[in-house]
């Protein structure tokens, strides 16, 4: 039985009651709706509040906008109440770095959730158990925090995970029809590494879950925080899991056709001849990505990325976030890149908006326009450069829709 780990109160009760009667008056199309975020990396802002260094270090990284943390939560409330789905899953990387408030602030958060009626399952990433110095920031200097071991990861999240086998594994039971396999393949048992490893261990535990499912009747989809297919050419070893194989063996032998992942930090979907895995794109980075998977009456899965409501945010929010992604990018580039001062711009610009497109899931392969622009002329003379070799690994993928999948 799910336990509830905060929110008890007369408030929290009416809510859920509330939600109850909502989701009975509308579930007459038989679908189970999941909401899946991932990489969160949500930072306490006690740990950084008026931080300059905490902004240049967020200046040098990859687009977060993890001073904004609490905002984006609050708004990832109300798009919980806007969809209404019958559960979340978080597949890893909770916090910025492991941090023990950051933990303790986030729980408190899902428990508001789940006092909305809305269950609550997490498993952890590379960025969350064990991990090496976690720090907080503040008068212009660095200093070290506490971070949590999995005894402690796992009393902090007591009502949003289940005690498990093969780290922080086990089985959220969405429904009769519907089950996720939360298999936790992160590697943090002496300290966090960044690689993920599916085991012997992971794999007996994976095939009693779906031999269960199998015997039950029940749908079958499983998360994990690294990816079980690979994305891209560039992300291939540093994202892929170690032991994927055996994972994918079980997945075919059961008929397990969906596997949720984030870590890339981009909206990606890899396709095989029998499965996708869905990496999910950072929610702390613009468009703040969320994803709806439906289990239809029919029993087949439809996935779909979508980007956090601005009618949630507060006003110009998602362009200033957008703006903050751009120009970590611009600015990496400007003193790297030869040329006039205008063709710098001009090839700067052209580098924000590819990866503006490539993190948020929408650029196409078969968009001719990107090979039309004068900016990418200019690149061409800029062939020793890591970011053209990027793009040019990006434009060799297959061309394919990474924000819909479905059966």
């Amino acid at each position: 039985m799910k336990k509830h780990s905060a929110g008890s109160g007369k408030t929290g009760i009416i809510t859920a009651v509330l939600f109850l009667l909502i989701s009975l008056f509308t579930s007459a199309s038989a679908e189970t709706r999941l909401m899946v975020v991932s990489d969160l990396h949500y930072l306490a802002p006690e740990l950084y509040r008026d931080s300059s260094l905490f902004l240049q270090i967020l200046r040098n990284g990859d687009g977060k906008v993890t001073q904004h943390g609490d905002t984006l939560l609050e708004a990832l409330y109300r798009q919980i109440q806007s969809e209404q789905p019958d559960a979340l899953i978080v597949t890893g990387d909770l916090t910025f770095n492991g941090e023990k408030l950051s933990h303790a602030a986030l729980a408190e958060w899902f428990g508001t959730v789940e006092d909305a009626g809305v269950p609550v399952w997490v498993i952890p990433g590379n960025h969350d158990i064990n991990t090496v110095r976690p720090v907080g920031f503040g008068n212009g200097l660095y200093y070290t925090v506490e971070s949590v071991t999995p005894e402690e990861f796992a009393a902090i999240y007591a009502g949003f995970l289940e005690p498990g086998e093969a780290g922080f594994s086990y089985t959220a039971k969405i429904s009769d029809d519907l089950r996720v396999a939360m298999t936790d393949v992160s590697w943090y048992s002496n300290q966090a590494e960044t690689f993920g490893l599916f085991t012997p261990a992971h794999a007996a535990w994976l095939e009693a879950v779906l031999r269960d499912a199998d015997a039950a009747g029940a749908k079958v989809v499983t998360a994990t925080h690294h990816s079980l297919l690979p994305h891209t050419d560039f992300a291939r070893d540093s994202f892929l899991m170690f032991g994927s194989e055996s994972m994918l063996k079980l997945a075919a032998e059961y008929g397990v056709k969906l596997n949720l992942s984030g870590h890339l930090h981009i909206q990606h979907i890899a396709r095989s001849e029998d499965m996708a895995d869905a990496a999910l794109g950072a929610f702390c980075i613009w468009p703040h990505r969320y994803a709806l998977v439906t289990c239809r009456g029919d029993g087949k899965l439809q996935y779909e990325a979508k980007a956090l409501d601005e009618a949630f945010l507060p006003e110009e929010f998602l362009q200033d976030s957008r703006d903050w992604f751009a120009g970590i990018t611009r600015d990496k580039l400007t003193d790297a890149l030869s040329g006039t001062p205008e063709e710098i711009s001009l090839m700067a610009d052209y580098a924000a908006r590819f990866n503006l497109a490539y993190f948020s899931g929408t650029y196409r392969q078969d968009d001719t326009s990107w090979m039309a622009d004068p900016a990418c002329v200019l690149w061409q003379k800029q062939q020793d450069s890591g970011f053209w070799q990027h793009m040019q690994l990006v434009k060799n993928e297959s061309a394919g829709d990474n924000l819909h999948w479905e059966e």
